[in-house]
Order: C-alpha cells, then sequence, then structure tokens
C-alpha cells in the first residue's frame, strides 16, 4: 500500500511492529 506524505514515525513503528508480529505466526 501506498504511504502517505503525512505519515509519521509512530505510523512506521506500527507497520515494523505489525510486519514482526506476521513473521513469527
Amino acid at each position: 500500500s501506498m504511504i502517505p506524505h503525512w505519515y509519521t514515525p509512530s505510523d512506521t513503528f506500527l507497520l515494523r511492529t505489525v510486519h514482526q508480529s506476521l513473521l513469527r505466526m
């Protein structure tokens, strides 16, 4: 998905957290 130009560091952190969670599955 495309990342909005107004994305915040917290959004990036959340995306990384979700990604790591998926890897653990």
